[in-house]
């Protein structure tokens, strides 16, 4: 890419970012709403200053604010509060991912008249982005049990949403493609338990030596060197060996925080500085993915999913909730805040479509891209509106 697109890109970034997020936040909506919008502004469908193929060459943020979100997320996951928690956390993340899964590929079965692309969008439909969720809590400076059980559960819903991907796409594919699928559910299944064994494993040999690293340096400057260096080549390992940044990351933080919380503390304060443009820069690039012609060309079923999804989503941790005695609040507004779909949604998509491709089913692989990049514009417009609504319900935004 053009280094002088790329700084300009940037700068303009910036200035639109704050600009709309300062209008946004008169209106008393999270700033991310701005970031969104601005990057619907300086996409291709308005004033297109930046073209898909830029869009794509920028992916790299992805994985880095993923790197980051999951390192932030298992820094919330201290051992003496999931205790605390119990075993409701495990059930509610089997009903929530279950739930959304089960009726967004019901209802997408019905509209498609088609068993397995109900699968897939079901699949799809399982993982709830930490991204947006996170960003509330931080602005807002969320606290309290429901909080707790939201990064518990956004924590350990990644994987098992990555179980169900694996099983739902090969079953998929297979009554697709019968025998020309060339797919194996147990193979499938022995691929992502790697992946996540994999994933795990070198987040908490990483979490060890920034617990080392933290314990030995007491300068600011060089713990934000250091930190910041090991989140970086975290990034790297992540994309050689082709595993979840998320899970990686949460696997550290975990580790750092459980082994020496003041010593943790000194790193996540020295990286809270460099996360917000991160952050910015990875809401816009969602906002730049607006597509008026595949919102049109895909209405009915975006709404579809968006709905299904979203009611999927809050009655499954209502019902989990429920049977696990999670405190009232908790259990009246934890399905406010899963709506989020994000990054997680749009690789596993982009995964699937392949999939579809090499079947030469390519209609149904643009269908699944257009539908899912679309309704993950609508879906991180509005769910982080929805999870401050929650957070305030249950008395944990002051």
């Amino acid at each position: 890419m053009d280094t002088t697109f790329l700084m300009l890109f940037s700068g303009l970034s910036l200035i639109f970012a704050f600009l709309l997020s300062q209008g946004i936040n008169l209106t008393k909506s999270p700033l991310i709403v701005g970031y969104i919008l601005a990057g619907a502004m300086m996409g291709p469908a308005v004033l297109n200053l930046i073209n898909i193929d830029q869009i794509q060459h920028l992916n790299i943020i992805n994985v880095l604010t993923l790197s980051f979100i999951g390192f932030g997320v298992g820094g919330e996951l201290r051992f003496s509060e999931l205790k605390k928690l119990g075993k409701s956390i495990i059930v509610i993340v089997l009903f929530e991912a279950t739930s959304a899964y089960l009726v967004v590929a019901a209802v997408t079965a019905l509209v498609l008249h088609s068993i397995p692309m109900g699968m897939i969008y079901g699949a799809l439909a399982a993982a709830t982005a930490p991204a947006g969720t996170t960003d509330v809590i931080r602005q807002y400076k969320a606290k309290g049990n429901l909080t707790t059980t939201l990064f518990a559960v956004m924590g350990l819903d990644d994987i098992y949403a990555l179980v169900i991907y694996s099983i739902s796409i090969p079953l998929a594919l297979i009554i697709l493609g019968g025998a020309s699928a060339h797919v194996s559910v147990s193979n499938a299944l022995g691929a992502a338990g790697l992946e996540v064994a994999m994933a795990l494993g070198i987040g908490i040999a990483i979490g060890f030596i920034l617990s080392i690293g933290a314990r030995l340096i007491h300068d600011r400057v060089s713990i934000l060197l250091f930190s910041l260096g090991m989140i970086l080549l975290d990034c790297g390992i992540a994309e050689h060996f082709e595993v979840s940044p998320i899970l990686l990351n949460m696997a550290a933080g975990i580790v750092l925080v459980n082994r020496n919380a003041v010593n943790a503390r000194k790193i996540f304060s020295a990286l809270g500085n460099w996360t917000p443009p991160i952050y910015l820069f990875f809401f816009l690039l969602i906002g730049t993915r607006l597509d008026f012609g595949l919102i049109y060309n895909y209405s009915f079923l975006i709404i579809i999913y968006i709905f299904s999804r979203s009611f999927g989503k809050w009655g499954g941790a209502y019902a989990g909730s429920l049977i696990s005695k999670a405190p009232i609040m908790t259990r009246k507004y934890l399905g406010f805040t899963l709506l989020s779909q994000a990054g997680v949604a749009i690789g596993l998509a982009l995964s699937a479509a392949k999939s579809l491709e090499r079947l030469n089913y390519s209609h149904a692989a643009d269908q699944v891209i257009g539908v899912m990049t679309a309704t993950t514009f609508l879906i991180m417009l509005f769910g982080p509106i929805i999870t401050k609504i929650g957070l305030i319900k249950a008395g944990e935004i002051k």
